[in-house]
């Protein structure tokens, strides 16, 4: 475990002020049993039956230096793309720039969802539809409360962060073998990423107010034969940071998880991601107490005659922490996905063969799903090739000794790493699932060859991640 201090809370009233304020907010976007659900092309059902007594929430947190204001929110869903259109109006609201608002998904698979790509085939969904679009405008109302509300509350912060290790999540994909092919599960021979960040922000007097957790695990505990809203294991995991740390409300950002799952999923049953959420808020929550927001160290202050002869060592505070806030943003152009005529054939070829297989299966609606998506592969490979670059835009916010990196999408665990590593801060958090241009998987090149769901649905075509990776050591010298 690396820290960037260890020690226990003390109060800060005596220390000089950092320079950086901070406000939170949360807003609970629970939705009514009842809502459509349609997160998996497997499931039965449509409509939720019952709501997760973890919650469901949106958390709004600003930062700002008094000069310039950001702010980031966490909310409870599978998307962010849907909430952009709120971002214009928090800015309206709050005077903080478009460009410095961030969204973020925790990417659970439980939420509230309508389309016809999942669930049952054919089914009509008119009904669902105007409660479902009711929702999601309360929700955006919501959100841009919590960020008026989080702003409202600006007031003088210390901020520090630590690293660790979480052990809930493992690579998800398995590879093809003995005639069998590729599959989304559990591969522990895969790149896995352990890492687990955690940003505390405390107020003047040493009080948590905020706690930033940073990991990469899909929301895929809960799944098909789930019939309840619930926010997976980052619920859960929230409520056990903010029982270590009382008065403190914890963000989560979902970290380079496109290929990284939790190391039990695919369930309906809620207990499991209860439990992983409680191992990695424990994690989190012994990080985030043993960091340090000022600066504090041992000093020497003479010596003591007991029954040993000990040194006097007090702990004492030596000053704040760096306060500088700094951000930059860039747009990267990134090669499209082109496809081979060998694979062009794969796909055709597995379209015939879910035809055949329909009339005589003995489960219509498994059949039916697996012809669905891919008959949806090969409608989307066929479109004519367009060479235009695919945008992704990436942000680096530095926060004191921290930087947030951010972007839409899933990324793969290896560009996360290769990102971290590149950075010159003490604590790196990257972050996938983000309000911006640009989403969608994004693998490693090597993944390629190996196929599979994510790299058959990718947008980006081969060089992408190495091309964005290269980018980052220009965007971390503009925030340093």
């Amino acid at each position: 475990m690396v820290l960037v201090c260890l020690a226990a809370l003390v109060c800060r009233a005596e220390v000089t002020p950092s320079g950086l304020l901070a406000g939170v907010a949360r807003a609970d976007i629970t939705p009514p049993s009842g809502i459509a659900q349609m997160n998996w092309g497997a499931q039965r059902h449509v409509a939720a039956a019952g709501i997760d007594a973890a919650g469901f929430i949106a958390t709004a947190l600003v930062v700002s230096d008094g000069r310039q204001k950001f702010a980031m929110v966490d909310v409870d869903a599978l998307s962010v793309r849907h909430l952009d259109k709120l971002i214009p109006r928090a800015a309206a609201a709050t005077g903080i720039p478009a460009t410095h608002i961030r969204l973020g998904a925790t990417h659970t698979h439980a939420g509230p969802m309508l389309t016809g790509v999942k669930g049952p085939v054919g089914m009509d969904l008119s009904p669902f539809r105007e409660p479902y679009d009711r929702y999601w405008a309360t929700v955006a109302d919501k959100i841009v409360g919590a960020i008026v509300e989080a702003n409202a509350k600006l007031a003088p912060v210390h901020v520090g962060a630590g690293r660790g290790v979480g052990t809930i999540n493992i690579n998800r994909r398995i590879r093809a073998a003995d005639g069998k092919p590729p599959a989304v599960g559990v591969n522990p021979e895969g790149f896995i990423d352990g890492d687990l960040n955690v940003v505390r922000m405390d107020d003047a007097a040493g009080k948590p107010v905020a706690v930033i957790v940073n990991y990469q695990c899909h929301g895929t505990v809960m799944a098909w034969d789930n019939e309840h809203i619930s926010p997976d294991w980052p619920g859960m995991m929230r409520k056990v940071v903010e029982r270590a740390l009382p008065g403190a409300l914890c963000l989560f950002f979902q970290g380079a998880a496109g290929d990284q799952g939790p190391v039990e999923g695919f369930t309906g049953d809620l207990k499991v991601a209860h439990r992983l959420g409680t191992i990695l808020g424990h994690q989190a929550a012994a990080l985030a107490l043993q960091v340090e927001t000022t600066k504090r160290a041992p000093r020497f202050e003479g010596f003591v005659e007991s029954t040993a002869y000990i040194a006097k060592q007090p702990w004492r505070v030596d000053g704040p922490r760096d306060g500088t806030l700094k951000f930059a943003s860039k747009i990267l152009e990134l090669p499209p996905r082109k496809y081979t005529a060998a694979e062009m054939e794969r796909m055709r070829t597995a379209v015939k063969e879910a035809e055949s297989q329909l009339p005589s299966a003995a489960d219509k609606q498994v059949a039916e799903a697996r012809l669905r998506r891919v008959r949806d592969l090969l409608e989307q490979w066929q479109r004519p090739y367009d060479a235009t670059p695919v945008k992704v835009r990436v942000q680096v916010l530095r926060i004191g000794e921290v930087a947030l990196v951010a972007m839409p999408g899933e990324p793969f665990a290896e560009i996360g790493v290769a990102v971290k590593k590149a950075s010159p801060f003490a604590v790196t958090l990257f972050c996938g699932y983000s309000s911006g241009e640009g989403g969608d998987y994004m693998p490693m090149e090597s993944e390629y060859d190996l196929q599979g769901y994510e790299v058959d649905r990718t947008p980006y075509g081969r060089g992408a991640a190495a091309k964005l990776i290269a980018e980052m050591p220009a965007l971390f010298k503009l925030v340093q």
